[in-house]
């Protein structure tokens, strides 16, 4: 028996950061010392700086490559892999740069240049990369690799997206291809394989890229050539099917069969980053990997949560939505309790008060739907011909870093009564704005119980927040995260306002009172 004492996890996570934060650190303080130096000698053409990066870069891989021992420890190990990965990341910036100039530089064509010599370091990277990982023999060595190469050339396609020489928006096909390489490779590959964490990594990559996609107005899907929705959609799918038919051996087949139909209609109707989630899960659960497991079910999380915010769908439609998903998931229970004998489980309820549990429940769900729902419609029904009026804005703040991005809409002060009126109102009730020809409200009068609005006023309601103060709409103005120079012009609030003076924000207009919002 073996007397060595193992050393504890905690204390090997320590180390493990020590060893980042020790090979980070080291190789900035070397490049801020090349970049003095250089620097103190005078003048030198960008293309001298580019070279000492390059040659820097492949000395701290060099150096990371020499220090790879494993068996010598965690924190010489991690150092070891900063080392590499801040050599690998320094060359590579080099090398973009040398190919940019070699190529022409700087003229009429500089996006498109960029952008090939984007590419040509991509490949020349996964060359590298594939040689070190070869002779370090590490998962996250590899992993890292693998993300970066994917992030040069989704970067380097952006950057070609709006040359007409290589179509719209190409970046987008290289995430479905990629997804569907990732989940083969992480199914497939030995325990021990270096192409379990690459596929890892290539099931990662693309759900950041459509989430950064997404905020940066990017939207796959939306707005896009119907062929690349349905090629992306299609290689989800198959990347979905290729790992029910690996559980086919786990699993009875009718209750896979169930699930799968949920599945899939969760990877067509919900946006692709779900969808990558959604694939990195049954590639865990493929593969018997609990740790991925972990990490995909947290992305499953932080998807529904981002779900949850997404302003591009109105609530009715995620409502419907999800209530679609729920009704798949009671269908898929119903088959699993209706063909349970099926995988050798005994009948220990009979069939007559099994099928009313299924029939109880289906009714409680179609009354729950109901009552969530029937607010929500009620709603949309009633704000559909509702008055379109003007609230001018005054000065507002730009976000929150707790809810997402929004504006605080501060309002001019001539749309509320004036503050001695206020202190006397009520808690809660409705006051009279006058509209001028172009539906721009100011404040009118507050009526007495019985008034009826005049031909130019509008009745609306009111919520008193403090002694002086009154709230129409909600004074934040929700949008998504990277279009907040695209609200900046905004002057007005749009409201509608029902007869009973219901009033919904539903958007920002600019001082000509035209709508504001992505395509506008």
């Amino acid at each position: 028996m073996s007397t060595e004492k193992q050393t504890p996890w905690y204390v090997e996570t320590f180390l493990a950061i020590g060893g980042w934060i020790a090979g980070l650190l080291a190789a900035i303080a070397i490049f801020a010392m090349a970049a003095g130096l250089v620097a103190s000698v005078g003048k030198f053409a960008p293309e001298i700086g580019a070279f000492i990066s390059v040659m820097i870069g492949a000395g701290f891989v060099f150096f990371g490559v020499s220090m790879m021992q494993p068996d010598r420890g965690d924190f010489r190990r991690h150092f070891a892999i900063a080392s590499t990965a801040a050599g690998l990341t320094a060359a590579t910036a080099g090398v973009w740069f040398l190919l940019f100039s070699l190529f022409g530089g700087a003229n009429d064509a500089a996006a498109m240049t960029v952008g090939v010599a984007g590419l040509i370091t991509s490949a020349l990277l996964t060359a590298a990369g594939f040689f070190i990982a070869r002779i370090m023999r590490d998962g996250i060595f590899t992993f890292l690799i693998t993300l970066a190469v994917y992030g040069v050339a989704t970067a380097a396609l952006i950057i070609l997206r709006d040359d007409t020489g290589f179509g719209w928006r190409t970046d987008i096909y290289l995430a479905a291809p990629v997804a569907l390489l990732g989940c083969w490779l992480f199914i497939n590959a030995p325990q021990d394989n270096l192409s379990r964490p690459a596929g890892a990594a290539m099931l990662i990559a693309p759900m950041l890229h459509y989430a950064i996609a997404r905020n940066a107005q990017f939207i796959f899907g939306a707005g896009a050539d119907p062929q690349i929705w349905l090629i992306g959609e299609a290689l989800f799918a198959a990347a979905a099917l290729y790992c029910l038919w690996i559980l086919r051996r786990r699993y009875a087949a009718l209750p896979l069969l169930a699930s799968g139909a949920l599945v899939l209609a969760a990877i067509w109707f919900l946006p692709s980053a779900g969808a990558v989630a959604i694939i990195m899960l049954l590639s865990a659960i493929a593969a018997n990997h609990r740790g991925f497991a972990v990490v995909s079910i947290a992305a499953v999380i932080w998807f529904i949560s981002r779900f949850y915010y997404d302003l591009s769908m109105t609530l009715l439609e995620k409502s419907a939505l999800m209530a679609a998903m729920g009704a798949a998931t009671l269908f898929g229970a119903l088959i699993f309790n209706r063909f349970q004998s099926g995988v050798g489980a005994a009948k220990s309820t009979p069939q007559r008060h099994r099928l009313l549990a299924a029939f109880g429940f289906a009714a409680l769900l179609v009354v729950a739907l109901t009552l969530v729902n029937r607010s929500v419609w009620r709603l949309e029904t009633q704000f559909r011909d509702a008055t379109e009026i003007y609230l001018p804005l005054g000065p507002r703040d730009p976000r929150s870093i707790l809810q997402g991005d929004y504006m605080v809409l501060n309002f001019r002060n001539d749309i509320y009564p004036p503050f001695d009126a206020i202190e006397a109102l009520p808690r809660g009730g409705e006051i009279f704005l006058k509209l001028d020809e172009n539906n721009v409200a100011a404040f009118s009068r507050i009526p007495a119980a019985g008034d009826a609005p005049g031909p130019d006023e509008i009745r609306i309601d009111y919520v008193k927040t403090n002694s002086r103060r009154i709230r129409y709409v909600p004074q934040s103005f929700f949008f998504q995260e990277g279009e907040a120079e695209l609200f900046q012009p905004a002057r007005f609030a749009i409201v509608k306002v029902t007869d009973d003076g219901n009033a919904r924000l539903t958007a920002l207009a600019d001082e000509n009172r035209q709508r504001i919002g992505p395509g506008d």
